[in-house]
């Protein structure tokens, strides 16, 4: 699956409500769509103006058959990390917080 096929599919999935969160010891901070700090429109939006040289796609650590996406984005002047995969129909997010450039 291509980067635009990817985006096509987690903005759906934002848009759709089909979005699940990873359980993580440090989910305060490092899933800030999780605690209710940044919105799924905020995301999405985000996400709608990434581009490819920004993406970034790996196995998961725990199940190597799972793709885990990766964006490192600016947004309104501040820089964003973005980490999910999908699992059918969802998207599932690890990691949605403010990072250093």
């Amino acid at each position: 699956m291509g980067f635009k096929d990817v985006k096509k599919q987690v903005v759906g999935c934002l848009i759709n409500g089909h979005i699940l969160h990873e359980e993580r010891d440090d989910i305060d901070i490092k899933n800030l769509l999780a605690t209710g700090e940044v919105t799924i429109t905020q995301v999405t939006e985000i996400l709608k103006k990434v581009r490819g040289d920004s993406y970034l796609c790996s196995p998961h650590h725990w199940d190597s058959t799972i793709d885990v996406h990766v964006v490192k984005a600016k947004n309104a002047g501040e820089d964003w990390y973005i980490k999910w995969y999908f699992i059918d129909p969802d998207c599932v997010f690890i990691s949605v917080h403010k990072s250093e450039a």
